[in-house]
């Protein structure tokens, strides 16, 4: 074992551009710049980044769910999907046509294949006990008009 540090050490010192260290079973490289930040060469991080940071992993996302609505109460901001009432958001409901375009809830027809996405659970609605709750109090938050 000393040895292998020795070795790595005359390495070093003589300015070779690969260092290969044997600890235990698993060999590990090491890339050995001339001087720390010089210019067109790569150094090795002693320990490997994060798969995701947090505020990746914090960010919610949305699900989109295929369905045809049943109803549609523009005035009222909701709509009937599988014979459940569910309330449009009143600022934050985007509904876009099938080009992608941007456009008013009142292009909403009872009838329609569309693909909708309700607004995430909050932080402390993570169990499925508690989502079960929650899923009838979300409001959809973005609707994509298939047909």
């Amino acid at each position: 074992m000393t040895t292998t540090v020795m070795r790595c050490a005359r390495a070093l010192a003589s300015g070779l551009g690969l260092c290969v260290c044997m600890a235990a079973p698993v060999a590990q490289a090491m890339a050995v710049a001339g001087g720390a930040g010089e210019p067109g060469r790569r150094q090795a991080a002693a320990t490997p980044p994060p798969a995701a940071t947090h505020a990746a992993a914090a960010s919610p996302t949305l699900d989109l769910v295929a369905a045809r609505l049943d109803a549609v109460d523009p005035s009222g901001a909701s709509v009937t999907v599988r014979g459940q009432r569910v309330t449009l958001h009143p600022s934050a409901l985007r509904v876009l046509d099938a080009r992608g375009q941007a456009v008013g809830v009142r292009q909403l027809r009872a009838g329609q294949q569309v693909r909708l996405a309700l607004e995430p659970l909050p932080e402390g609605m993570a169990s499925p006990a508690s989502a079960a709750a929650a899923a009838t109090a979300r409001r959809i938050v973005l609707i994509f008009i298939d047909a």
